[in-house]
């Protein structure tokens, strides 16, 4: 009984003296800035979409060397582009209807519509209007590419 006492008080001691430890703090990732993010992503779709009328090229460098295109890979809608353009035929006056980011912050999606210009004896003639989804991820470096359109 005599050890039974000792070992209680013991018992109480180590109980007392770890269970009031302050546990390890546990490293919390950063959050993501949903705002800026969304941000980043809708420069990256303003240089696409203005530079597509006057810049192909600048245009083109928003987008993921294997970017999925409605006409399929980047080096032939970089090509369907400069043809139109050849032919007085552009799209223009953007205007996003919807920007959604993913709760991790790394992919989100543009909604967007355009008109469909014809340049006709020296004058712009809107001929349609237009709809539009992009699909953009984050990059290693930070950077926002397009991936798919």
């Amino acid at each position: 009984m005599k050890k039974l006492l000792m070992i209680l008080p013991l018992v109480f001691v180590l109980c007392f003296t770890f269970g009031c430890q302050k546990a390890e703090e546990v490293a919390e990732e950063p959050a993501v800035d949903i705002a800026a993010e969304t941000e980043a992503m809708k420069e990256v779709f303003w240089v696409y979409a203005n530079d597509l009328a006057k810049d192909v090229e600048l245009s083109a460098s928003t987008l993921t060397d294997d970017v999925i295109t409605f006409r399929g890979d980047k080096e032939t809608f970089v090509e369907w582009v400069k043809n139109n353009h050849s032919q007085g035929s552009y799209v223009k006056n953007h205007s996003i209807l919807k920007i959604e980011l993913s709760a991790s912050g790394d992919m989100g999606y543009v909604a967007f519509s355009f008109d469909y210009v014809r340049e006709e004896e020296g004058e712009e003639v809107v001929t349609g209007e237009g709809y539009n989804v992009i699909v953009c991820m984050k990059q290693a470096d930070g950077t926002w590419k397009i991936v798919a359109l």
